[in-house]
């Protein structure tokens, strides 16, 4: 079933080559992208979406992968924006790279910041551990508990503001993008995702161990480094809008190149 998402629409230059469809990651809401709203706009229109079940967006039946990129791609149809460049933040990054995989001529690029497809798979035990007190603890309480450890979000500075998700869409979308049938939570099953991935690919990491693990399935992909902690796009935002702007340009050469 398609969740209608709530979402705004922000305009940018006349010409700009695509649209930019902002995708925020777990229990987060649109809210999360006001760090690099204006330098976005100065590049390409915007559409900031809410994901099923969070900010204000009604909940589906469940958070499946593949139909909250259903949604995604609803969406886009419905405001007929024709090719966009998806630009998504951790988990929200799945749902992109899950939507840019199964509709490529949608989608001509993706930007995937500090995403998390692609956990080492050692990391699955202590991912199974957070999903486990998911399903038996207040949700919203133990994801609060989970962003304290993620380092610093300037645009929020209030920790207990992170949340804006129904607890069942907390809890569900965790497990369901870390252990569903379809994952890309870790790097064994990104491996097999991203070989001969169809749509250009910027990664942006918040660390140099994630960038090195990324770039073994990541291969044709740009990816970089901007040093800090979760919540790249708030610590460094002229850095993010920077690196899309220079991809953006990039991606446009590569098709010209083609044409």
């Amino acid at each position: 079933m398609i969740v209608e998402l709530a979402f705004e629409r922000r305009p940018g230059p006349e010409g700009a080559p695509c649209t930019f469809v902002l995708v925020h990651g777990w229990a987060r809401s649109r809210s999360d992208w006001l760090p690099v709203l204006p330098g976005l706009q100065r590049i390409a229109p915007l559409v900031l979406v809410d994901l099923r079940g969070h900010g204000e967006s009604e909940p589906g039946p469940d958070m499946r992968l593949p139909h909250v990129a259903a949604d995604l791609r609803a969406l886009t149809d419905r405001l007929g924006l024709g090719r966009v460049v998806l630009v998504a933040h951790s988990a929200g990054s799945e749902a992109a790279a899950f939507l840019a995989r199964q509709e490529p001529e949608s989608v001509a690029g993706l930007v995937a910041i500090d995403p998390a497809f692609g956990l080492p798979d050692k990391d699955r035990a202590r991912i199974e551990g957070i999903a486990e007190r998911l399903r038996r603890e207040d949700p919203v309480a133990v994801a609060l508990e989970h962003f304290a450890g993620h380092g610093p979000c300037p645009a929020l500075p209030r920790t207990g503001d992170l949340v804006e998700a129904a607890p069942e869409a907390v809890r569900d979308l965790f497990v369901d993008f870390a252990f569903g049938a379809e994952a890309l939570h870790f790097q064994s099953q990104a491996k097999q995702f991203f070989a001969d991935f169809p749509v250009p690919v910027l990664a942006i990491y918040r660390n140099r161990e994630r960038a090195r693990l990324a770039r073994e399935f990541l291969a044709n992909a740009a990816v970089k480094v901007v040093a800090g902690g979760h919540w790249t796009h708030h610590e460094h935002p002229g850095e993010v809008v920077a690196a899309i702007a220079e991809f953006l340009s990039w991606t446009e050469k590569k098709e010209a190149h083609h044409d």
